[in-house]
């Protein structure tokens, strides 16, 4: 069991994009952007609006087994499930709106399931008994245009065994939920923190005109739960802030506040739980502690930059915002 939970988790953290600070800034009400940058709002927007968790059904992944853990505790882009096998084994898969770390390989073997294109990949590795399966997301022409959007489903079960049958029942099944569009997040979830609802530039409409607005680099990857912004209407460069949403385990996730942003190196950070955590461990026996910890998390949100002035500003605002 503990061997498949790391997994899984390390399976999630590789779902991540880092985010490049770089590029056009562009101030913050959409009409003054340019096309490229509105694209890019506007994907993002869609990504953070959509439900993970709309597309992993639990009655397909109930198939696998005994339901042990489902829900959004390690990436807010991330839904996983975690099943106990018959034969006690344990199996797990998740599905992924914002995956990285995609190989070469991983786009392979392309093909089209009701106008959804599909990348088959290497297919089943047995040494690890995994498996992963690429589709695009159903955002619009333009943005598939730019090669945009893609999300994964991976799954994972015994050394020596084959993942994809379920891999590709969690692919079927998610193909025919976006039918008529990505699933929208639910604010009363109980599979997901109150936080996913938010978009992080929401700390803009606090600042008002105090702030510079968003720096947006149509060229980057999307980052819905990011927002680089000026601090300041001067709108300098090498001055932007960042505000992040993040995952944490619970333990890790209730620090005291500090009273001032923390010198980390040559920036500033303030770090703070936001909401109230998640548990998504169902009741019952043989889900052990460690496997359970990752199961019980929170939501956190970041404020970093140059300047610890401007951070303190900014974490007030999310404090305000988000609190």
């Amino acid at each position: 069991m503990k061997k498949v939970a790391a997994a899984l988790l390390c399976a999630a953290i590789t779902s991540g994009c880092a985010h490049s600070v770089s590029g056009t800034a562009g101030a913050s009400p959409l009409q003054e952007l340019s096309p490229d940058q509105q694209r890019h709002v506007h994907i993002e927007d869609a990504l953070r609006g959509a439900d993970p968790c709309g597309l992993l059904d639990e009655a397909v992944v109930r198939r696998a087994g005994t339901v042990q853990q489902y829900g959004s505790a390690v990436q807010l882009p991330v839904c996983s499930a975690l099943m106990a096998r018959s034969d006690g084994a344990s199996t797990y898969v998740e599905v992924s709106l914002l995956p990285s770390m995609l190989s070469e390989q991983s786009l392979t073997r392309p093909e089209t399931v009701d106008g959804v294109t599909v990348y088959r990949g290497a297919g089943a590795d047995l040494t690890r008994g995994t498996c992963e399966r690429v589709f695009r997301l159903p955002l619009g022409t333009e943005a598939q245009d730019f090669g945009l959007p893609l999300a994964t489903v991976r799954a994972g079960t015994v050394a020596g065994q084959d993942a994809c049958p379920l891999a590709d029942a969690v692919l079927d099944s998610a193909l025919d939920r976006m039918r008529s569009g990505l699933p929208a997040r639910d604010a009363g979830s109980p599979d997901q923190v109150a936080l996913a609802v938010h978009d992080p530039c929401e700390v803009l409409d606090v600042l008002g005109t105090t702030a510079g607005g968003r720096v947006i680099d149509p060229e980057s990857p999307p980052t819905p739960f990011d927002c680089v912004l000026f601090p300041n209407p001067n709108r300098v460069p090498g001055s932007e802030v960042t505000v992040s949403f993040t995952m944490s385990p619970v333990k890790e996730n209730r620090p005291p506040v500090p009273a001032v942003p923390e010198t980390v190196g040559d920036r500033c950070r303030w770090t703070s739980p936001m909401g109230e955590p998640i548990d998504i461990t169902r009741p019952g026996p043989g889900v052990d502690e460690f496997t359970r910890r990752l199961g019980h998390a929170g939501a956190v949100v970041t404020v970093h930059g140059p300047n610890c002035a401007a951070v303190a500003r900014v974490a007030d605002a999310a404090n305000t915002a988000f609190g």
